[in-house]
This record gives structure tokens, sequence and C-alpha cells, in this order.
């Protein structure tokens, strides 16, 4: 056997290598390339499986905004309630779904203008909390000096004036804000802070 025979004997050998190893590793990466989807959705949620550039699908205000101007907050302590509607894109046939959040935004007695979802952090029923101006006529809550929002089922009681802080009951977490935008005349909702429920 010649050098020439010998170099073409190892070209094919080395062929017939790469193509074995080929086919041996081919249900590797068909596995390592389903697990990429789910990887990938962890790491950016998307509208679509394996749609990495798509639109993120964090939730959008929808129409109609809440809206209010600075006359309707005439003293401190002025409550009004509102319902948010929230745009979430969904991976079904209508391609979204619209959630509502019922809300309070109010002038606290430091003069700011603040919001917070009416979901109980801790009520099983989600029942809207209530707007309390005086604590001393209900029992079963914890007694403040100024306004509270107060759970009807668990009577989990909360602090507007101090970023919806627990002030008792069985919540462990305190209401969840609302991001309010002034332009010089219009408070807007904009959306639900993050890292919270409701």
């Amino acid at each position: 056997m010649n050098d020439k025979e010998h170099c073409t004997d190892a070209k094919a050998v080395l062929t017939r290598r790469t193509i074995l190893k080929l086919i041996a590793g081919a249900p590797l990466v068909a596995t390592f390339g389903l697990l990429a989807s789910p990887f990938l959705r962890f790491l950016r949620p998307t509208l679509k499986p394996l749609d990495i550039v798509g639109q993120s699908d964090q939730p959008l205000a929808e129409p109609p905004i809440p809206t209010f101007i600075d006359k309707d907050f005439p003293a401190p302590w002025t409550c009004l309630p509102f319902t948010f509607y929230q745009k979430y894109l969904e991976y079904n046939p209508e391609l979204a779904e619209v959630r509502t959040t019922p809300g309070f935004i109010m002038r606290t007695a430091k003069n700011e203008i603040v919001a917070f979802s009416r979901i109980c952090t801790q009520c099983r029923h989600q029942q809207p909390v209530n707007f309390l101006r005086d604590t001393h006529e209900h029992n079963c809550i914890t007694q403040s000096k100024t306004p509270v929002l107060c759970c009807p089922c668990d009577c989990s009681t909360f602090d507007p004036n101090d970023n919806g802080r627990v002030l008792g009951g069985p919540a462990s977490r305190p209401l969840r804000r609302m991001t309010v935008a002034f332009d010089g005349e219009y408070y807007t909702i904009t959306g639900l802070e993050q890292n919270g429920i409701a």
C-alpha cells in the first residue's frame, strides 16, 4: 500500500467517522433544541414560542384610561374609585386578554396624589378594600389617626399615607401601588407597579 492509497483510506475513515458522530449526536441536538424554547420564554416572555424578537407581553393600559384633574381632589383624603383596564398579550385566538383592576386614587395628608389597587393582598375572595375615614367606628380593624384602606373580608388594614403599608390583620404584603403620571394638568393612571399581586 503506497502513501496515496493510505491517505485516501484515512480520509474515507474520517468521513465515515464524522457521519456516524453526526447521526449519534442528532438526538442530543434535537433534545437541547426542544429545551431551548421554554428557556428562551423564561428569559424573555414573548407572544409566541421561539419569537425572540417579538413584542414583549408586558401588560398595557387599555382605554378608557382613568384621568383626573386637580379639582377632583379639593382637600386631603379626597378618595375616588376607578377601574383600570390592562391588555395582556396572550397566545390564544384573540391574541390578547383585557383584565380589570379596581383602584382608589387619593390626595394624602402629605399632599401627594397616590393610587392603589383595591384588591387585598391576603383575601382569597379578592374583595375590594374600602376607604375608611374614621377607624373608631369599627372594632375589628387596627385603629389609626389617619384614614385607612380596609378589607371587609379579613379586616386587613393598610396605610395609604405610607405606601399601602400593612397596619394590621392577616395580610403580610402592602397594597399594590399604581403609577400616576402628571402632565401639568391631568393625573393619569398608567399602570400597576411591578412585583405585586392584582
